[in-house]
């Protein structure tokens, strides 16, 4: 037993070792890095133009093109993290080719998760009925049921995730079709399990911390603002903090993508397909 904590800590380490290695090795990622970076913003046009139909267009289209990226982006990692070259040539020629099933996938993903969110929430609304219930007996009891029921819906979503989160490497890196790629990365995180939740939550907390900016731009254009969640105002215009939500999302997307490909290379070292009889 430790020594298969030891071997899953390794892999952990060594995935964001890979990440940086490969990062610093391949300028393209950066590239593909920055049009994520450019297009996470593009929810914000609406600020600038005044003009919610084209912003809602500019944001549908970035999700169309997303999974373009990704899919170039993580095969051009995997190239970068097995030491060959890379190039932009090659980055388009990966995402067109897996394109359609990343398309796809991603529906099939964002249907998933929304499925469970929806299905767990009615779930929970009928538990708070019977919370409301509770409440004129005894309204701690009522309160903690209540605040249960809530980590149990936010937990059961986060475990749903992490089951399917590698549906896009398996379908780049392992050629696997949509509903298999689903299989897959059902399997790896079954076999997996212990490394797995410790990547997702390690990998989780450092992305969204690189994220903080974007995060400050969208407390700065609603309604509430910064000031109104935040203990102190950063009185920090939306002009800085958009070219700065751009860099750092495009540095944390190039490089933890490449720190969760290199993880997924591991995985699937450990963990091969099974050879089709001939």
């Amino acid at each position: 037993m430790r020594q298969r904590h030891v071997v899953d800590t390794m892999a952990l380490v060594s995935a964001f070792k890979d990440g940086s290695a490969a990062l610093r090795a391949n300028p393209t990622l950066l590239v593909a890095g920055l049009l994520v970076g450019a297009g996470s913003q593009l929810q914000y046009v609406d600020q600038f133009i005044q003009s919610p139909v084209l912003s809602a267009g500019a944001s549908l289209a970035w999700l169309v093109v997303f999974p373009f990226v990704l899919g170039g982006f993580i095969g051009t990692a995997r190239a970068a993290i097995d030491g060959t070259d890379t190039s932009v040539f090659q980055f388009v020629t990966i995402a067109r080719t897996h394109y359609v099933r990343l398309l796809l996938a991603t529906v099939v993903f964002a249907t998933i998760v929304l499925g469970t969110a929806i299905g767990l929430g009615l779930v929970g609304f009928i538990l708070g009925i019977g919370s409301m219930a509770l409440g004129a007996v005894h309204e701690m009891a009522a309160f903690a049921a209540g605040v249960g029921s809530l980590l149990l819906w936010l937990v059961s979503i986060l475990v749903v995730i992490m089951f399917v989160q590698f549906y896009d490497a398996a379908i780049v890196v392992e050629d696997q079709s949509v509903t298999d790629s689903f299989r897959r990365s059902i399997g790896l995180v079954r076999s997996n399990l212990k490394s797995v939740a410790g990547f997702s939550l390690v990998w989780t907390i450092l992305l969204n911390a690189f994220l903080i900016p974007e995060y400050l731009v969208q407390l700065t254009v609603t309604d509430a603002g910064s000031a109104d969640v935040l203990p102190v105002d950063p009185g920090i215009p939306i002009a800085v903090l958009l070219p700065v939500g751009i860099v750092l999302s495009a540095v944390g997307f190039a490089y933890f993508y490449t720190v969760y490909t290199a993880y997924y290379l591991r995985l699937v070292a450990d963990s091969p397909l099974p050879t089709e009889p001939t």
